[in-house]
């Protein structure tokens, strides 16, 4: 009788323990970098509307109207919106941005908001403020990314650009100031 050819069940052991260390070393690092990614991506959202809505306010000497996903594509009127020329402002020289995300859109499967508040007090008391609302980050080391991402260190979430946790953003929204009428605190 000749001798078979195959693996042992010793050497079978062995390679799935190896493959099994493996996959616990590198399964959390993989994870690590998506989150960084979509703090990443928030950042360069963030960094889009700050440079369109500060666009839109030097072309028209107004900030953009409040909007949600579904209406930043469409809001038009005297003074225009992101995407939709004005009918009364000849300063708009848009569009400012080619296209607001969708529903579900952000990196958290929720939506991006855009806030023109005449007196607001989400980054602190009496005054206009202008800002993006993250809906569905529903982690707290998300939110905390994001503060890191766009604040540079600080993750307290009631101070600073980024504010989540209580007040105006309470729950799973982040949101993240682009323009105000006096300091933020």
């Amino acid at each position: 009788m000749g001798k078979k050819k195959g693996f042992t069940l010793i050497e079978l052991m062995v390679v799935i323990a190896i493959i099994a260390v493996l996959a616990a070393v590198v399964a959390p690092q993989v994870f690590r970098q998506v989150a960084k990614g979509r703090a990443a991506s928030v950042e360069s959202f963030y960094n889009s509307v700050k440079t369109a809505a500060t666009g839109y306010f030097s072309d028209t000497s107004v900030w953009p109207v409040s909007c949600t996903q579904i209406t930043c594509n469409t809001n038009a009127g005297v003074n225009g919106g992101f995407v939709q020329p004005a009918t009364g402002n000849p300063n708009w020289d848009g569009p400012y941005i080619d296209r607001w995300p969708g529903a579900n859109a952000n990196p958290f499967a929720g939506n991006y908001q855009w806030t023109n508040a005449a007196a607001g007090a989400c980054f602190g008391a009496a005054a206009g403020e202008r800002f993006i609302t993250i809906t569905n980050v529903a982690q707290l080391a998300d939110r905390q990314r994001i503060d890191i991402a766009i604040d540079g260190g600080t993750t307290s979430g009631t101070a600073g650009k980024v504010r989540y946790g209580s007040g105006c953003f309470g729950g799973a929204n982040v949101g993240i100031v682009v323009s105000r009428d006096g300091a933020i605190n």
